[in-house]
């Protein structure tokens, strides 16, 4: 490798005699980290990746399923038909009271109102009136003591309880309480069982979201509720409820009364977990 006095030397020379000369390049300067030293020249750049070659960015939110989770997909949560069914909201009515109101409020139709009562002696848990208030016609109740059988008739318990026929409300869960059982009988004196199935537990709520199906006809929603989560101060979530004309007049209000009962025994053991660090197994 020449000096740089010699190179130098060169330079002068050949500006004297005005000639061209090549000067070789000093050797490229090698690293102790490879990754800082430069791409030699006869090395062909790589190419671009496809799109179907590029690596996902980590830091991108994914897309928002079309559904909670697998439960829900499965049992048709999210549906999409809203000519054939009536859509309420429900909203907070004093203390665990509930008032079911159409989604539209001009609609002068159908108004309820739920009491929830808790744990008084010789009276019902549920009662559901016609109206947004306490004053409004009851149009049946359901029982749901501490310990016992849990039932719900459709009928004015105040004036004629004689004529309420009652059925039965059973959890179908081993462990769990995320399937509610009970039959109903359709005009034609047909019996048939119907289920209340959790899709989805809220984070730190006392309800989860439910869909109503017939026995062994899974692919058929028949209602469901979709809660509102934390953000439940005034509004608690929607209801959905399949016009069915088969099933009878009263199919509405066995609707409403079984879907409340579910509702109020999953924020009793919301309560009881609340208040009770040693409980661990409730569904």
């Amino acid at each position: 490798m020449s000096t740089l006095h010699e190179r130098l030397s060169v330079i002068e020379s050949a500006l004297q005699n005005l000639q061209t000369l090549d000067i070789a390049e000093p050797p490229r300067r090698q690293s102790l980290d490879h990754r800082f030293d430069k791409t030699a020249p006869e090395v062909d750049a790589a190419p671009f990746p496809t799109p179907a070659q590029e690596r996902p960015n980590p830091f991108d939110l994914p897309g928002k399923s079309q559904f909670y989770d697998t439960i829900a997909a499965k049992f048709g949560l999210g549906i999409l038909n809203h000519e054939n069914f009536n859509e309420y909201v429900v909203y907070n009515a004093w203390v665990t009271n509930l008032r079911v109101c159409p989604v539209h409020l001009t609609d002068t139709g159908k108004y309820y109102y739920i009491e929830h009562r808790f744990y008084l002696p010789s009276t019902p848990g549920v009662v559901l009136r016609h109206g947004t208030d306490k004053e409004g016609e009851c149009l049946g109740v359901a029982n749901i003591p501490l310990a016992g059988r849990n039932t719900f008739g459709v009928g004015n318990f105040k004036e004629r309880p004689h004529e309420i026929v009652w059925e039965h409300l059973r959890s179908t869960g081993f462990w769990t309480h995320m399937r509610y059982e009970f039959e109903h009988e359709i005009p034609g004196r047909e019996r048939r069982i119907f289920q209340w199935i959790r899709t989805r537990n809220n984070i730190l709520d006392d309800q989860g979201d439910l869909v109503l199906i017939q026995k062994e006809k899974e692919d058929n929603i028949l209602a469901e509720y979709v809660g509102k989560g934390l953000l439940k101060w005034k509004k608690r979530g929607r209801l959905r409820i399949k016009n069915i004309a088969a099933f009878g007049e009263e199919w509405e209000q066995v609707v409403l009364l079984t879907w409340s009962s579910v509702i109020e025994l999953s924020r009793r053991r919301a309560r009881i977990r609340r208040y009770s660090p040693t409980h661990i197994i409730h569904g």
